[in-house]
């Protein structure tokens, strides 16, 4: 049986390289994009659009697989509901160290769960098999002091907990079809993850985009942007993203 792709997508490095590891495989995709009312989503949409036409030229000089469709999903009601993050909260300041504040709560599990249900229907219309692939990287789950992990949602256990829910919650016949991967049920770090991608893709990587603000340019503060500085620096990478500061 064959095997399509189901990508969250952000337009960082961590997601667009997920979707690139499994195109390279030969599978095709479809992406799910998130609009959840973040402070950056503008800025992401215009880069998952255009990273996704770049990569599908790539795609195709190399016999890989395609993207053959993008989903733009508006959730900007739940900037309502995620209040107090940094993310999605005007009235908190985006901040250069990383703080519990920093995390949307559960957010991936949101993703996977409507990418699953979503990959259900996929792979029932289209008798395949389907892996919902999401960017979530072994880095996040670094100790926090007494927080635990980072970001809990990022977590191995995270995912194969939700995989397990998911097949129980549906019917059986179709339960098996559908997988969930993430670089951090692999143990993958964010400078794995950027040196893989690179190595497919070359200075594609360079345009993702990882800052929690939506200017023209990375702040170049804000811990993703740090995190994104420390991951090229770890890869022995040169980091051509251009920085305000």
């Amino acid at each position: 049986m064959k095997t399509k792709v189901i990508a969250v997508v952000s337009g960082g490095p961590d997601s667009f390289c997920s979707m690139v590891f499994w195109l390279s495989k030969g599978f095709n995709a479809e992406v799910l994009y998130f609009d959840y009312g973040h402070k950056a989503r503008f800025r992401e949409m215009e880069t998952v659009k255009r990273l996704v036409d770049k990569v599908n030229r790539v795609a195709k000089e190399r016999g890989w697989g395609t993207v053959e469709k993008i989903h733009i999903l508006d959730m900007s009601f739940m900037k309502r509901l995620w209040r107090g993050t940094q993310l999605t909260d005007e009235s908190v300041a985006v901040e250069e160290e990383y703080r519990p504040s920093v995390v949307v709560p559960i957010r991936n599990v949101v993703m996977a769960t409507i990418a699953t249900a979503y990959a259900y229907t996929v792979a029932e219309e289209e008798d395949t098999n389907v892996v919902v692939v999401l960017g979530s990287q072994y880095d996040d789950v670094a100790p926090a002091e007494d927080w635990g992990p980072k970001y809990p949602d990022c977590a191995p256990e995270c995912f194969h907990s939700l995989q397990a829910a998911f097949r129980i919650c549906h019917f059986r016949k179709y339960s098996s079809r559908v997988s969930i991967w993430t670089p951090s049920m692999e143990m993958m770090r964010k400078r794995d993850v950027i040196r893989k991608c690179y190595e497919l893709v070359g200075d594609l990587i360079f345009e993702t985009w990882s800052c929690y603000q939506g200017f023209e340019k990375h702040c170049g503060r804000c811990e993703s942007c740090l995190n994104r500085k420390r991951a090229f620096r770890e890869a022995g990478l040169e980091d051509k993203t251009e920085y305000m500061y």
